[in-house]
Formats: C-alpha cells, sequence, structure tokens
C-alpha cells in the first residue's frame, strides 16, 4: 500500500488509471542496503528507477579536478534515477545509503516488460513522451545513454543563398512573360504560356529541393559527441563525428559584411589526427553558444571520468586489501556431480591385466550435436559470398555485392553471350561441319576464358577485406593467390573519428558506401570502400573504441591500486614491526634461565616467534 502511495505523488505517473498503478507497481521489488552502500554512481547508466521506503540515501558530485562534494539527500518518498523512463542517461550523481536504507526498485527490463503488456501505457504519461522527444529528435541511431544536447542547421541566410539560383530564373523568366503580355507577344504565341507554366513548376522544384537539402543538413551535439550530417536528397549522405573527449581544438571562420551582421561562422571542430578535416559545422549562427556547449560536455565527460577513476580505484583497493585484512576461508571444493564421480572412480591411466598388462579405460567423451545441413550451407555460402562474416569477436567485411558485379559484369556477360551462341549454332546449324571447321573449339575456348573472367574477378572480390577485432582494426587488399597483397593496421586506441559517406544514387539507393577512420599523427586514414550498411559499420567501430577506452581505464585504476595497497602493506608492515619492538621481554622464570639468556640486544622479531608469513600476506585481524 505505501508503494502505491508513492507512485500516486509522483508527478509524472498521477494521469495513470488506478488498474495501471497496480500493474506498475507489481514490477517493483524492496532492495535494502546497509551504510555506504553505492545505489546509483555517477556516469553509471541509468538503468534503475528508485523511490526511498525507509533510511537516508546521500548524493555527492565529483567535479573535473576529482574533488568530491556532498549535494543533497533523499529521504522516504523522494526518488531518483527518472531518465530510466526516457534514454537512460548516466548519472551526474553519486547515491550512497548513508544508514540502512530499504528503497523500491524497478528494473529498466521490467518497464520494457510493462509498455509491452500495456502499449498505451505512455499515453497517460505525457511528461515523460515529451522528454524522450525532446532529448532524441526522433534519431534512432543514438547509443543507450546518448542524448541530444543541440541540434542545430545551417542560418537561414544559407538557405536564401542556396534558392537565390531557382528564385532568380523563375523572377527572370516572370519579369520576361510579363513584358511579352504587355507587348502582345504572349497573345500571339500560344507556346509561351505552356512554357512559362513548366519553367515556374521545375523552378519551384528546384526551390523545394534546395530547401530540403538545407533542412537535411544538420548539426548535433550529444553528451558523447559532436557530428554533422551533410544529406543531398537521392545523391549522397555524409556524417562525419567525433568524440567529446578527443576534441582538440575549435576554429572560428567568419567572412564578409552580412557574415558578420547576421554573426554567421563556420567552426571546424578537429583531433589529434593532423591530416583530417574534422567535423564542420558551415555557415552556423550564434557559434558562441555551439560552443559553450561543447565545452559544458567536455566538463562534463572529464568530471565523469574523474568519478570513475576514483570509484574503481576504491573499490579495487578494496578487494585487494581484504586478503590482508581478512583471514579468508579457503574456497570449497567444487560439488563432483554424478559423471565425474563415476569418472573418478572408474576412469584410471591404467589397469594391470593378467601378466602386467595394460589396458587403457575408454574416457566418456561428450557428444557434440552434429550442425544442422542449413547451417552448414549457410555457412559455405557467408564464406564464399558474404559481405560480413562474424567469428566470436572478429567482424570481416567484404565490399557491397553491386561491386562484384561491377567486376565481373563484362565477363559475365562475355561468357552468356558465349554460351548462348553455341546454344543457337548447335540448334540452327550443322554440328558436325562446325565441328570440323574448328567454331566448337574456338568458341569453347573463348567460353573458358570468360569463365576463368570471371572467376577470378569473383576471387578478387572475395579476398579485398576489412577487419575489426577487439583491439585492432584491418585493411587488406590483395589478389587472387597471393600475388599481391597490401595490409595495414592499427590500433582502435589511436583512432580518432570515423565518418561515412554514401556518395551517388546508387549508394543511396543500395545503401552502401565508404567508411573513414582516421589515427593520431601524420598516418593515412583507413578506408572501408563501398562496404554494406556503411553507418551500422561506422557505429560498430565506435562502440569498440568506447569498450577499449573502458578496458584502459579500468587498467590504468588496477595499477594505481597496486600502488596505493603496497603502500599501506609497506605501512602496516613497519607498524607491526615497531608493536613487537617496543614490547617487553618477557620475565625469566628461574635463576637458570637467566644465566642462560644471552646478553645483548633484544631478539629480532623473527627470533621471537617463527613466522608464517607469505609474500603478501598480513597477521590475523585481531593482531592489525
Amino acid at each position: 500500500m505505501e508503494l502505491l502511495t508513492h507512485l500516486r505523488n509522483i508527478s509524472f505517473f498521477e494521469h495513470l488509471e488506478p488498474h495501471e498503478f497496480e500493474a506498475l507497481a507489481a514490477h517493483f521489488h524492496l532492495t535494502r542496503y546497509i551504510e555506504g552502500d553505492d545505489i546509483l554512481k555517477q556516469g553509471q547508466q541509468t538503468e534503475r528507477f528508485f523511490i526511498v521506503e525507509a533510511g537516508a540515501v546521500n548524493m555527492r558530485h565529483t567535479d573535473r579536478s576529482g574533488l568530491e562534494r556532498p549535494v543533497g539527500s533523499k529521504g522516504p518518498g523522494d526518488y531518483f534515477g527518472i531518465k530510466m523512463f526516457t534514454t537512460q542517461e548516466p548519472s551526474e550523481y553519486t547515491f550512497e545509503s548513508i544508514s540502512a536504507a530499504s528503497l523500491w526498485v524497478l528494473e529498466r527490463r521490467e518497464w520494457d516488460r510493462v509498455l509491452a503488456e500495456s502499449p498505451g501505457f505512455l499515453d497517460h504519461m505525457p511528461e515523460l513522451r515529451q522528454e524522450f522527444e525532446r532529448l532524441t529528435r526522433g534519431l534512432d541511431w543514438l547509443a543507450p545513454g546518448e542524448v541530444i544536447h543541440l541540434m542545430t542547421r545551417r542560418h537561414w541566410w544559407a538557405l536564401v543563398l542556396m534558392c537565390s539560383l531557382p528564385l532568380a530564373v523563375a523572377a527572370l523568366f516572370s519579369i520576361a512573360f510579363w513584358v511579352s503580355a504587355r507587348l502582345g507577344v504572349a497573345a500571339r504565341l500560344n507556346w509561351l504560356l505552356p512554357v512559362y507554366a513548366v519553367v515556374m513548376v521545375a523552378c519551384l522544384v528546384w526551390t523545394a529541393w534546395r530547401a530540403l537539402n538545407w533542412w537535411n543538413d544538420t548539426f548535433i551535439v550529444t553528451n558523447r559527441r559532436v557530428v554533422s550530417i551533410n544529406k543531398i536528397i537521392f545523391f549522397s549522405e555524409t556524417r562525419n563525428e567525433l568524440a567529446i573527449d578527443k576534441i582538440q581544438s575549435q576554429r572560428i571562420e567568419r567572412g564578409g559584411p552580412i557574415s558578420v551582421l547576421l554573426n554567421i561562422s563556420d567552426l571546424r571542430i578537429t583531433s589529434a589526427s593532423s591530416d583530417a578535416m574534422g567535423v564542420l559545422f558551415a555557415q552556423v549562427g550564434d557559434v558562441e553558444r555551439i560552443q559553450h556547449i561543447i565545452s559544458n560536455e567536455q566538463v562534463r565527460v572529464q568530471e565523469v571520468n574523474r568519478a570513475k577513476e576514483r570509484e574503481q580505484l576504491r573499490g579495487q583497493i578494496a578487494r585487494e586489501i581484504r586478503p590482508y585484512v581478512f583471514q579468508q576461508p579457503a574456497a570449497p571444493e567444487p560439488a563432483k556431480t554424478e559423471y565425474s564421480a563415476r569418472a573418478a572412480a572408474v576412469v584410471l591411466p591404467w589397469q594391470r591385466w593378467g601378466r602386467g598388462r595394460k589396458k587403457r579405460v575408454a574416457r566418456p567423451r561428450p557428444k557434440t550435436p552434429p550442425v544442422p545441413l542449413r547451417k552448414r550451407l549457410r555457412d559455405i555460402w557467408i564464406s564464399m559470398f558474404g559481405t560480413e562474416i562474424r567469428e566470436g569477436k572478429i567482424v570481416t567485411w567484404r565490399k557491397d555485392y553491386f561491386i562484384l558485379f561491377q567486376q565481373i559484369g563484362i565477363w559475365l556477360l562475355f561468357f552468356l553471350v558465349l554460351v548462348a551462341v553455341i546454344a543457337a549454332i548447335t540448334y540452327a546449324g550443322d554440328i558436325r561441319s562446325f565441328v570440323n571447321n574448328g567454331v566448337y573449339t574456338g568458341l569453347g575456348f573463348l567460353t573458358l576464358i570468360a569463365f576463368l573472367g570471371v572467376v577470378w574477378q569473383w576471387l578478387d572480390w572475395r579476398v579485398d577485406l576489412y577487419r575489426l577485432t577487439e583491439n585492432e582494426i584491418f585493411d587488406i587488399e590483395s589478389l587472387p593467390f597471393g600475388l599481391r597483397y597490401h595490409e595495414s593496421k592499427a590500433d582502435l586506441n589511436r583512432i580518432q573519428d570515423v565518418t561515412y559517406a554514401r556518395e551517388g544514387i546508387i549508394n543511396t539507393l543500395l545503401d552502401y558506401g565508404d567508411v573513414i577512420t582516421r589515427v593520431a599523427g601524420n598516418a593515412q586514414p583507413f578506408t572501408f570502400i563501398a562496404v554494406t550498411h556503411p553507418r551500422m559499420v561506422a557505429d560498430e567501430i565506435s562502440e569498440r573504441i568506447e569498450i577499449l577506452k573502458l578496458r584502459a581505464t579500468e587498467r590504468t585504476a588496477r595499477e594505481n591500486t597496486r600502488q596505493v595497497v603496497d603502500a599501506i602493506v609497506a605501512y602496516h608492515r613497519l607498524m607491526m614491526a615497531e608493536r613487537f619492538q617496543d614490547s617487553p621481554a618477557p620475565a625469566p622464570t628461574s635463576a637458570a634461565e637467566t644465566q642462560s639468556e644471552p646478553q645483548g640486544p633484544p631478539p629480532s622479531l623473527a627470533a621471537r616467534a617463527p613466522s608464517t608469513e607469505i609474500e603478501g600476506e598480513f597477521p590475523p585481524e585481531a593482531d592489525f
């Protein structure tokens, strides 16, 4: 009953029906936290929604310099994690339980289940729907947790310039037609009016097409990257992007009195790849506002990185220092299953029979299920003709099928024509005379050459590969049978930006294009030429880069942790040595013992008590 009361007090739930409140409450579960538990960390993707039932939750924030400060607290009835319902944007604060606290928790997967069971659920939550549309702007290529903070287009003056030519043509023809009508020429020439109408319609379509191109050129700043999308309808589409944390410089270019008067500028954002053109925000207005938003996002990324580093360092230190402080019981051996117990009893290396003869006992082997024929045929087809091959975490791309058809097109046409000629001669002529004259031999030889040409071009298409692993990217260009081989590779952590382009009507219709990755320094960019679905390829490369970045951060945290742990261990050992040295020596129990005790400095710690300490291990907690 308490949960229903809390839900009714939340503003964005107030329009729900009574049965919807009950359906939603059924997916919450009560979770208890002890003092010091981190419930939601700064920079962590918001995948849970919390309502405080009892206790208190503290909020703290880490700034870009690594300084942590308290922000506020949450008490019974308060809630947090509202971003879980929209874009799962990373949290700006760390929520920590001050004392024992009980919280109602709704997981993101449970919320998705609620929406699947009741599709009209969001109709009664207009605030969430509006917030989601505001944060995403209808774009479907955003990553989970990515939100849009700025989406702009070229200045309206750029629209005027783009439409000036068709408007000028329309104005010129209108003036000419008006003059001809005033002079009576239009009345004598009947074809003049239809021509004028056709020109006006053409200019109208032309103007609309240029206006749509202006509308499709968008410049976006999210919490992860800056993106420039240049699209020409039916002809090309290009998306350049650059991660927020890889931005090295921003350059403003402005020229002409109109640009100064209307505050129109070109903003070029570049990374460490010096040979790259970067991301260009062309002919945008109020460039200072754009720069301010980018700077805020850079600060936010730095704050999240500092918070993650601190939390990782704390957690790693706690895990590594625990064996030194507490006595950890030995891990219990895994219980043997019926199969393992039977195998341990009967499966021995050798068994003796008769006169020392040894007979090997067969070990039961798990039976691997047979591979279905359909899957085997599919694997063969992908190996021979697939444009995307996945083997574990390795992805290999080939050029699009249209490129294959371009390569084999002439040879295939030549082959089909020869086959048709042979079939026509066989059907209509005297076969024996053609055999005696050597016509069949010549046609057969030409047909074989055409067939080998088709095979050669297919093999050439097949061995041009673009490969992506967990750590590296490969560009392999070669000829069949290894006659020529060229391979370029680079580490993913050196890649600064990823772009893709679809130039041409055919590229746009068939959805294939180039994916360009630029690395730091003066190295040549890696270009995946004419791959299928270039946007998806670019997104996967960007995702692998983010994963690699997280691993590098964790590795750095572990290295820093080892130094801290070593310092703590050295301090503890010094404290223990000083404690034993300062403790008084035991009093002798008899005169004989007094006489037999050697004179001189007190014995060392090792002489007083035999040490059972192994390297990297502390005494029990009671001695700490």
